[in-house]
């Protein structure tokens, strides 16, 4: 009888995990096929102001909205990796008044320190144009508020993201990444053939934020109403009061972690509009176009395991774990790694045909920022798995690490070799970091196997 229960339970567990890994393909799937296709509208978008705007206005262009982000990054709360945990935890266990409050305190945060980032644009925008910009481009600080006066609606999108892959609605979230982009084309290209040039593709961009914004929160709100959960902004925050201390040290490491993505991203290319002028600014904002159209496999891949292993990090059961992570990176992992790989030669030929040959010095820098990407495509779970197991601190820890390194060593690469040097800085730091995030997961997985061993010995 005993033979008999153990087969059926190994039978029942093979099934659920082959159901497991079919619902998350088709999951990972449709999100990155979505991705791609949203991925390629913006990427049209930038062609097209690329290109009728020339490299030095594209420059611009680049440094003007560069200000700002690095602003929303430095203050922001970013509260949709947090939230996520926990409104997918909730949900599992059906503590709705829980989730809602979750809800209320996601959007109220991002809501407030969006509007700080504005004020502070506000306030110090002049200053930064007359310092930074060496193109003494009339009204540069107002067309810097014009961008971020879509922040606070904008901000929307983080927690209703939460909310829908927490509640499985991937086809919205595919949908509505596809109509974030085609609207932003639609604006953008509109404003350039009516000869708004610079000011059209700020303007159009911040436009389709805010469309982005309301819908997703729109959409989010009636999901919540539909599974009976209820009504967000009707919810009392003091609900989760008894996890005040968890969520405070949860936000505080995420902030970190998140506020020093967000320096990686803007301050090279502040730096290089500074010291090598607009055009490689420009190299270096299309560039991170590519990696992001690179590694949106690699994103939505991410995306949809943080929630499965949100729910699932209160079993107990690491070898379990262990093992699903193992299949997920031989499974989908290496596969992601092999198509983005075979796109990095392409890139010499694709650059200069698709912008123009006149951006044709970016190819190198391009190519070797996109090997970082392939690297760490494998391990897609990665981040997810540190912070739905609550180690976020760590991951923090060696992220800002990594983070200011690839800063400081940017900013000296910056003098001898511009954009390619930058591009050398990040691609192989993305590389070191993943291997050595690995291996510290690898030492947590033979620590506690070791905790286990030692517990049962007693």
């Amino acid at each position: 009888m005993g033979i008999i229960t153990n087969n059926i339970t190994a039978r029942l567990s093979r099934e659920s995990r082959q159901t497991l890994g079919y619902t998350m393909a088709r999951d990972a799937t449709l999100l990155a096929g979505s991705q791609y296709l949203a991925a390629g509208i913006g990427f049209m978008t930038n062609v097209v102001a690329a290109r009728m705007l020339g490299p030095t206005d594209y420059g611009i262009v680049a440094m003007v909205m560069a200000y700002p982000m690095l602003l929303r990054s430095f203050i922001g709360i970013k509260s949709v990796s947090v939230t996520t945990r926990y409104i997918a935890s909730f949900r599992s266990t059906q503590r709705n008044e829980e989730l809602l409050s979750i809800c209320k305190l996601g959007y109220g945060l991002d809501f407030f320190v969006s509007v700080i980032a504005f004020l502070l644009v506000g306030l110090t925008g002049s200053l930064v144009a007359r310092t930074i910009l060496v193109n003494d481009t009339p009204g540069i600080s107002w067309l810097m508020m014009a961008y971020a006066a879509s922040f606070p609606l904008f901000s929307l999108n983080g927690t209703s993201w939460a909310i829908l892959s927490s509640c499985q609605r991937f086809r919205w979230l595919a949908t509505l990444q596809i109509l974030d982009k085609g609207i932003t084309l639609l604006l953008v290209v509109s404003l350039l053939l009516f000869g708004y040039g610079i000011l059209g593709v700020i303007v159009g961009t911040a436009l389709g934020q805010v469309a982005h914004g309301l819908m997703m929160m729109g959409v989010a709100t009636g999901v919540l109403s539909n599974d009976k959960i209820g009504l967000w902004w009707k919810a009392s925050i003091s609900n989760v009061s008894t996890l005040r201390r968890e969520l405070a040290h949860f936000f505080s490491w995420n902030f970190l972690n998140l506020t020093m993505s967000g320096l990686m991203g803007q301050v090279p290319q502040l730096l290089l509009g500074c010291f090598r002028g607009p055009e490689e600014a420009g190299f270096f904002r299309l560039a991170a176009s590519f990696i992001t159209a690179g590694s949106y496999l690699e994103n939505s891949l991410g995306k949809v395991s943080y929630p499965i292993l949100a729910a699932k990090r209160e079993i107990g059961d690491r070898d379990k774990l262990n093992r699903t992570l193992k299949h997920w990176t031989l499974q989908m992992g290496l596969p992601a790694c092999f198509l983005i790989s075979i796109t990095i030669p392409l890139l010499s030929m694709l650059i200069p045909e698709i912008l123009g040959y006149s951006y044709s010095p970016m190819v190198i820098g391009t190519q070797i920022m996109m090997i970082g990407t392939a690297a760490s495509a494998p391990f897609f779970w990665l981040n997810s798995y540190y912070y739905a197991l609550g180690m976020v601190e760590q991951w923090a820890k060696f992220y800002s690490l990594y983070a200011a390194l690839s800063i400081g060593l940017g900013f000296l690469a910056i003098y001898g070799w511009g954009f390619i040097g930058v591009g050398v800085v990040t691609g192989v730091g993305k590389v070191i970091f993943t291997g050595v995030m690995v291996g510290l997961f690898v030492m947590n997985r033979e620590r506690s196997r070791e905790s286990f061993r030692l517990s049962e010995s007693r």
